[in-house]
């Protein structure tokens, strides 16, 4: 072999150093990634008590993932034409993203004394307004019967003046609140992957055509306004609806016709008293459009965060359209991307690499890396057997590259002689990768690293050696130079795990293991098989 060609072997372990932008390290067969999505259509807070949020995704959940959630609300104090709460994860350009959105809102912040609505699931609606507290609050009032009639029913107890209760007529009497706040939409969206080594993190929110009491408010920034949510009120108790009003003074003993009389006495006293007088309500609201609370690794997107206080006390705090994003760690994540792609390339003539060829169900997911000339080029995958191109993929911005494709048959995976000619190849025009096997007989499920230690684990598949041959794990340390870590034993099922020291001060390291195995089971001579090189970020943790 040339030492040009062993060049482009040792810069093809080299490349699977590559974090895939935020995805999981591909030497991890079980995909998952370190990014966190998560999204709300609307949280609120109502007098110190936080509500259940009728609309989100991602809040108990590790990794960005496809969710959604799309309820309708039409609640106590809360109406929404649509809640939508959602996170997505594209594995192809390792990016997650979450979208919290809600249209048609209209939140009117105020509650019945008398007969308290829920909001949601039992907890406690919104406060009275102070116009509707001081109506809910009126004293009894005393009506005095006509002589005639309180000589009739005093020998029944019944007293000759009547107490009446006019709190729940005052109240049927009060103007019922518009929506204090309302708005088309109100949505965030946010977005992370990984730039050049780190969290690239992003979040945008749109609102359109917020109102306060019906009024159409500009949101340019922050804004506290003073909103008249109910004016002073003056009520004519004579107004005042008959079903409505509450005898307090028992009757107890009257005839029908008795009673009709002491109601008939009752309205002709009310005609008599004077206006009812009743305050008015002032909220003040306090909006922040479009708010961002954006750390090294963590987005936080708000459209809108709005509170409202009356009489001095905050009735509500609502967080309209949340959309919230973060990497595990701003090191962990990415960190090592930059300096991971320099290595890649640094032992390799080549600009090209095909690093891992995994099965997934009835897919192929192929992951590789380019020369940074390359970012934003098309790749093609092509199959040796048949030598047709199975599949595209676009090279990100730190020069890797991820896609799937169809899984071969069964009949050419099954057989030994037609599986060693199930082989991709990356190409970008004349550069071409060298050739990956999608079936080998030994490899790792998952390698990581935690406290100074890596763990790998994998299978060799039957049939084994008699008696069952050694693992032998090494590491790469130079381009041309490997050192044996460990040799150990699998299971009986070919399953093993195996946990080292990490090299000392390194940022990532690069492992590979080989067995022998048996073609057949009949046939008792050894061949040998080999894993990919897997590169793993080192944890300092």
């Amino acid at each position: 072999m040339s030492a040009v060609r062993r060049r482009a072997v040792a810069g093809t372990g080299a490349l699977v150093l590559l974090s895939m932008a935020g995805a999981a390290s591909s030497a991890q067969a079980a995909d998952t990634n370190p990014f966190h999505c998560e999204a709300s259509a609307i949280r609120l807070t109502v007098a110190g008590n936080a509500l259940p949020e009728p609309a989100t995704v991602g809040r108990d959940n590790g990794a960005c993932a496809d969710h959604e959630a799309l309820p309708s609300v039409a609640q106590s104090g809360l109406e929404a034409g649509a809640l939508i709460a959602r996170t997505t994860y594209d594995t192809p350009s390792a990016t997650g993203t979450a979208e919290g959105a809600l249209a048609h809102l209209a939140l009117n912040p105020t509650g019945n004394p008398l007969s308290p609505g829920d909001l949601f699931n039992g907890l406690p609606s919104l406060p009275a307004l102070p116009t509707q507290s001081a109506a809910a609050s009126l004293p009894p009032v005393s009506i005095g019967l006509p002589q005639s009639l309180a000589d009739a029913v005093a020998p029944l107890g019944i007293p000759s003046s009547i107490s009446v209760d006019l709190s729940r007529a005052a109240l049927a009497q009060l103007p019922t609140p518009g929506a204090l706040l309302s708005a088309d939409l109100l949505r965030s969206d946010a977005t992370v992957s990984c730039a050049n080594g780190a969290p690239a993190l992003s979040g945008t929110s749109t609102i359109t055509n917020v109102r306060l009491a019906g009024q159409d408010v500009p949101l340019d920034g922050p804004l506290t306004q003073a909103i008249t949510v109910l004016g002073a009120q003056s009520l004519n108790p004579a107004a005042l609806d008959p079903a409505q009003l509450s005898i307090l003074t028992p009757l107890t003993g009257a005839t029908p016709d008795q009673v009709r009389q002491i109601q008939a006495a009752i309205a002709q006293g009310l005609a008599s008293l004077p206006a009812i007088s009743l305050p008015e309500s002032v909220a003040t609201v306090s909006l922040v459009p479009k708010e961002q609370i954006k750390t090294t690794n963590s987005l936080i997107q708000r459209a809108l965060h709005a509170t409202v206080t009356i009489a001095g006390q905050q009735v509500l705090d609502a967080v309209i359209g949340e959309a919230e994003v973060s990497a595990a760690t701003a090191d962990g994540a990415c960190g090592q991307v930059a300096a991971q792609s320099a290595a890649a390339l640094q032992c390799s003539d080549r600009k090209l690499a095909l690093l891992d060829v995994i099965r997934q169900g009835r897919r192929v997911k192929l992951i590789g890396a380019a020369n940074r000339d390359y970012v934003g080029k098309r790749v093609a995958i092509r199959l040796r057997r048949g030598n047709r191109v199975v599949a595209h993929a676009l090279v990100r911005k730190d020069g890797s590259f991820t896609t799937t494709a169809p899984l071969p048959s069964r009949a050419l995976i099954a057989s030994h002689t037609k599986s060693n000619s199930l082989r991709y190849r990356a190409e970008i025009g004349r550069e071409l990768s060298l050739p990956l096997k999608l079936v080998r007989r030994l490899t790792v499920s998952s390698l990581t690293s935690r406290s100074g230690r890596v763990t790998v684990k994998g299978r060799v598949t039957g049939p084994l050696t008699t008696p069952v041959s050694s693992i032998r794990l090494v590491r790469r340390v130079s381009c041309h130079k490997v050192v044996l870590v460990k040799r150990f034993k699998p299971r009986s099922d070919g399953t093993f795990s195996v946990t080292v020291k990490a090299p000392h001060g390194a940022a990532a390291a690069v492992y590979r293991l080989a067995t022998y195995v048996r073609e057949q089971q009949s046939n008792p001579r050894k061949y040998p098989t080999y894993t990919l090189p897997r590169g793993v970020a080192l944890s300092t943790r």
